[in-house]
């Protein structure tokens, strides 16, 4: 099946118009930054939802950033731009679903925070910019709501899919479709621009010999890592057992970021602890 053919069938998010504008920006010379930050200052509450963001103990900010002229010569654009794009993701896509849209993002918001947790924990500022880690923990299902949309019945696929860790997600997908979530999602992440290192992550998110991929760099593996990490973790927080892709990615993923059984459970029961009581994730 022609992936490419298939997709023209859904209704793909558009491109926000601020995104083009900036990205229009980007390919100027000489451009300042005082032009990027003016531009997304214009509309206040994505100014808002952006420094909310980065003012959050997960980003880690040693200071207060107090304004988005702020935010923009810290963080620089391409930061910049991913935060944007996030914040814009989730009023993109709209319609009447077979699942639950709230829950939906509730839990792709839940899913970016575990993960923003796991890269302080672990260590991982280096190779994961904390930036790049909430886009993705938003990203990369976000095929998931469009497919709700245009299927009537794929709540029970995924329902299926959920129930059946012998098989690949995306192939019980395929077994009733002609694509799946995750193609959808790299296809909206293509039309926003993102990052080819990001689109191909969300193509591939589901894949479990990604992390034997020596053709990948470090930073995508350790972003594929703490995403199922985070997953797991937020399945046994809130029905007390393990993502179904776990125990098909658990070696590889403890073995990636160096944690033995032992350092897997102390991690998994301390941030269990704060995502109840700091976070209310329950």
């Amino acid at each position: 099946m022609d992936q490419g053919k298939a997709v023209k069938d859904f209704e793909i998010p558009a491109r926000p118009d601020i995104l083009t504008e900036i990205q229009r920006l980007r390919s100027l010379p000489d451009v300042a930054l005082n032009q990027f930050a003016d531009l997304i200052a214009r509309d206040v509450g994505l100014s808002a939802g952006v420094l909310k963001m980065v003012n959050s103990p997960l980003f880690g900010r040693s200071r207060q950033i107090t304004d988005i002229h702020n935010a923009v010569a810290l963080l620089g654009i391409h930061s910049i731009t991913q935060l944007v794009a996030s914040q814009k993701l989730r009023q993109s896509i709209t319609g009447r679903a077979c699942i639950s849209l709230e829950k939906f993002w509730d839990t792709a918001t839940q899913t970016a925070q575990t993960m923003l947790l796991l890269r302080n924990h672990l260590n991982l500022h280096r190779t994961c910019p904390a930036d790049d880690a909430y886009s993705f923990g938003l990203f990369r299902d976000c095929g998931i709501p469009i497919m709700a949309i245009k299927y009537p019945d794929y709540r029970s696929v995924l329902m299926a899919a959920n129930q059946n860790p012998d098989r690949v997600f995306t192939e019980v997908e395929e077994d009733h479709y002609p694509t799946n979530h995750a193609v959808i999602g790299y296809y909206v992440a293509s039309s926003w621009n993102l990052p080819q290192t990001m689109t191909q992550l969300i193509l591939r998110h589901h894949d479990p010999s990604f992390l034997d991929d020596r053709q990948v760099g470090r930073s995508q593996k350790d972003l594929y890592a703490i995403s199922k990490l985070a997953a797991n973790i937020l399945s046994q927080v809130k029905q007390g057992s393990d993502d179904c892709e776990w125990p098909a990615v658990s070696i590889r993923v403890l073995d990636h970021l160096g944690l033995t059984e032992y350092d897997h459970d102390v991690l998994q029961a301390d941030l269990s602890e704060e995502l109840i009581l700091r976070h209310g994730i329950c």
